[in-house]
């Protein structure tokens, strides 16, 4: 279905788990064995009798916004810049993404850009960004980096830095889901990779935790370096105004439990929602309902 309706935004075609409830009802029905997703793309509560196994390594967690190629070296020359200040483009450049949490971060931090809503794959988009339907579009890097396509988009992209476009929990990672069978899970636990299932869990508990879908403009960022496992979280309106940004770490090493992981993404969402993150939650979840009876 997600890939049918083009016309309409995700959220109004089923929202959480459009791209992956077909599939997962024939893996119910035993049509398939094994289901391969893009671990963003799954909801972050997983119905009764399946199992990831999430492999690793993790690609590229990062997003990049692709131009037409004159956009480049005045976007390097921000980036290079003071992260706190705000850009103000000298036209109000067209930036094409269908997120709402890349549309709020961007909106922060170009308050002066023209935000379009823009589907289908990335063949697709990138059609649409030639054919001068947009100045701009943002990709995640993993895809690009999975099709091979950064050669061909050499000169027109720049990677957007975590502290200006915090990724989607669970960017990067692929998983595999399967019935929880014991044959099946004896054969692919190998494939687990600890490290990326750490940090992604925490990420989509914080997520769980506050009580938003995956289409809200919510971002988190899981990262383990020697023995510490840190996880960043960030909450932000729509128009980027507000946001509650709230960071901790654990002290963490693949002899852990994955259940620590998930104890960090609680506190980290606990964090969240002491320093206002409710509000803005409440506010976005008010504003699709009424958009929902409008439809």
């Amino acid at each position: 279905m997600g890939d049918r309706v083009k016309d309409a935004p995700l959220t109004k075609i089923g929202g959480d788990g459009v791209f992956v409830t077909e599939i997962e009802r024939a893996l119910y029905e035993k049509r398939i064995d094994l289901a391969v997703h893009s671990l963003k793309d799954l909801p972050t509560t997983q119905p009764q009798g399946v199992r990831l196994i999430v492999p690793g390594p993790r690609e590229d967690v990062r997003d990049v916004f692709v131009s037409n190629g004159h956009l480049r070296p005045f976007l390097a020359e921000q980036f290079a810049g003071e992260q706190t200040k705000e850009i103000h483009f000298q036209q109000e450049l067209r930036i094409g993404t269908g997120s709402l949490r890349r549309i709020a971060q961007i909106r922060a931090r170009f308050p002066g850009a023209q935000l379009l809503p823009i589907r289908g794959n990335v063949d697709t988009r990138l059609r649409k960004l030639e054919a001068h339907e947009y100045d701009g579009i943002v990709l995640a890097a993993a895809g690009l980096h999975r099709m091979d396509m950064m050669e061909r988009l050499a000169g027109r992209t720049f990677y957007l830095p975590i502290d200006i476009v915090m990724p989607a929990p669970g960017q990067g990672a692929l998983v595999v889901e399967i019935r929880d069978e014991p044959e099946m899970l004896e054969l692919l636990s190998p494939l687990n990779d600890a490290i990326t299932q750490a940090t992604t869990s925490a990420e989509r508990t914080f997520m769980r935790r506050l009580g938003a879908g995956c289409f809200l403009p919510v971002a988190a960022y899981g990262e383990v370096a020697g023995e510490t496992l840190t996880l960043r979280g960030l909450v932000i309106s729509l128009d980027g105004q507000r946001q509650v940004r709230v960071q901790q770490s654990i002290g963490w090493t693949t002899e852990d439990t994955l259940e620590d992981a998930e104890l960090l993404g609680i506190k980290v969402a606990e964090q969240a929602l002491e320093q206002g993150a409710h509000d803005i939650i409440d506010s976005l979840l008010s504003m699709s309902e009424q958009e929902h009876l409008h439809v």
